[in-house]
């Protein structure tokens, strides 16, 4: 939503994609309000809809969009890397 939004208004998009750290807390804070937990059930869930922000994210940017990969999975950030790479955004895509 966030891509679409920035390319129809023509504004710079800045995203900070942050995998999710907190299951069991969140999970938790869910169930004590009677709510939907907010998170994946598996950790599998959670490594498959990361890694296709990614994809989508690098792949709709605009040259002067940022996109910030805070993960520690190898794969995810080889993943951003190299679509990086191939979408010429190497100094667009930053780590942490």
């Amino acid at each position: 939503m966030e891509v679409k939004a920035s390319q129809e208004m023509g504004f710079n998009l800045g995203i900070k994609l942050i995998r999710g750290a907190y299951m069991n807390e969140e999970r938790s804070i869910a169930e004590k309000n009677g709510t939907e937990s907010p998170v994946f059930d598996t950790i599998e869930g959670t490594h498959m809809c990361y890694n296709q922000n990614v994809e989508l994210i690098i792949s709709q940017m605009k040259p002067t969009d940022t996109l910030f990969v805070a993960s520690h999975n190898v794969d995810s950030v080889e993943k951003a890397v190299g679509l990086a790479t191939t979408h010429d955004r190497k100094q667009r895509v930053l780590f942490g």
